[in-house]
């Protein structure tokens, strides 16, 4: 089993094509990913099937333009894969930022309405005393 950059750098891509090569062909890798403690691990057929559909893209894409704008493509490519990956990334920050924030305002109202009890506790102990 294989952590996802580890699987990036034995392919010689970046981690964010792994993850867009994994979601791209979900069906096919479902048994072979496993996920614990939010890490994201490939077992060797898994990897395998990876390396395929890198091939095949890659192959389609040096057979039409010389090395150098290659390179550039792919590099623009995976570019725009870790934009798109880390805007993703943002939108969920901001649904669990929102979630906290929800969480700390609902902890507000049960400690107003304990101060009130509270105070109410206090006074009802000072009259019997």
């Amino acid at each position: 089993m294989y952590r996802v950059i580890e699987v990036a750098r034995m392919l010689g891509v970046s981690k964010v094509t792994i993850y867009k090569k994994v979601n791209k062909n979900k069906k096919a890798l479902k048994n072979h990913i496993h996920t614990r403690s939010n890490i994201t691990y490939i077992d060797d057929t898994g990897v395998d099937l990876i390396k395929d559909t890198l091939e095949i893209a890659t192959g389609m894409v040096y057979s039409s333009s010389n090395d150098s704008d290659d390179l550039k493509r792919e590099y623009l490519d995976d570019l725009n894969e870790t934009i798109e990956y880390l805007s993703q990334q943002i939108q969920i920050k901001k649904k669990q930022v929102q979630k906290k924030d929800e969480i700390i305002e609902s902890y507000k109202s049960i400690l107003k309405s304990n101060r009130g009890k509270l105070q109410y506790l206090e006074s009802k102990l000072n009259q019997v005393n």
